[in-house]
Formats: C-alpha cells, sequence, structure tokens
C-alpha cells in the first residue's frame, strides 16, 4: 500500500472516500474544471446546490479534529486564509474511523473544530458530538427538503 503520509495524498484519499459517499448515496457531484476554486465539489441535493470543501480529521483525544481553513506557503510565511462566502459545508472524512461528516460553514469556528467520538473528562455545553454530524444524516435531512429561492 503506498504512503499516504504526505498532505496532498491525504487530502485526495479524503476527497474520493467522500465522493464515493454522496455518490453511494445517489447524489449529484459536480466536480469543477481546473484547481482555482476554493471547494472541492458541488453536490446537488433536494433541488439546491452546495459548495463542498473536503477535510481530513485526525482522531485525537476521543474527538476528530479539523482545521476549518486552508493554509498556504507565500515565500517564508504560511498564509491561513478562511472559507467564509466560498463554501457552504465542510465535509469531514476521519480516515481512522472511516466515517464522513458534514458540517454547515455557519456551524464551523474560524479556525478548527473538534467532533466528539468519546465522552470528554470534562463536562462542558459546547461539545460537537460527531455522530450529530453524519454525512448519511445531512443528506437524509436535505434530499426533499424544499428548494430555497433567491431574492
Amino acid at each position: 500500500m503506498k504512503d499516504i503520509s504526505h498532505p496532498k495524498r491525504r487530502g485526495q484519499c479524503s476527497e474520493a472516500a467522500v465522493l464515493f459517499e454522496f455518490t453511494r448515496n445517489g447524489i449529484t457531484v459536480l466536480e469543477p474544471f481546473g484547481d482555482n476554486e476554493r471547494y472541492d465539489f458541488v453536490v446537488e441535493l433536494g433541488g439546491r446546490f452546495f459548495r463542498v470543501q473536503v477535510k481530513t480529521g485526525r482522531l485525537t483525544n476521543g474527538r476528530v479534529q479539523f482545521e476549518t481553513r486552508s493554509s498556504g506557503t507565500l515565500t517564508r510565511r504560511v498564509k491561513k486564509e478562511g472559507y467564509d462566502g466560498q463554501i457552504d459545508i465542510f465535509a469531514v472524512y476521519s480516515p481512522d474511523l472511516e466515517q464522513a461528516y458534514v458540517i454547515p460553514i455557519d456551524d464551523a469556528p474560524s479556525t478548527s473544530m473538534g467532533l466528539r467520538v468519546e465522552n470528554a473528562n470534562k463536562k462542558s455545553p459546547n461539545i460537537n458530538w460527531a455522530d450529530d454530524f453524519r454525512l448519511s444524516d445531512w443528506i437524509e435531512q436535505h434530499q426533499f427538503a424544499e428548494p430555497q429561492l433567491s431574492d
């Protein structure tokens, strides 16, 4: 098996896994031409289009952790940029759990997010449970929703 430790290859594997999950659920997936968009692909569901940014989730300390911004290098500095107004949802794939999750951008913090898969040591009202964001549940919720009309 090939080494998937390189960030680009790891991202490609996550994209393929999420793409598979959408297509096996009968969801139309549209891919942009080229590599210049801030989203990875678009899904059509319930008469609506959703711009999808795929992220790889790392299982750490009982949660699936992922970045909600991109990192790029400009000369010697790392530039981190959010996705506000450029995507509709994050689709997060956890290779450790072989599970995909969907988080609307409006529900995601501006830097990183954790989806808890195990109980935390401390009680907190701010826990995002992974089970609340399963990709299959998101599809079911949006599949037969009435399309929203633009003004």
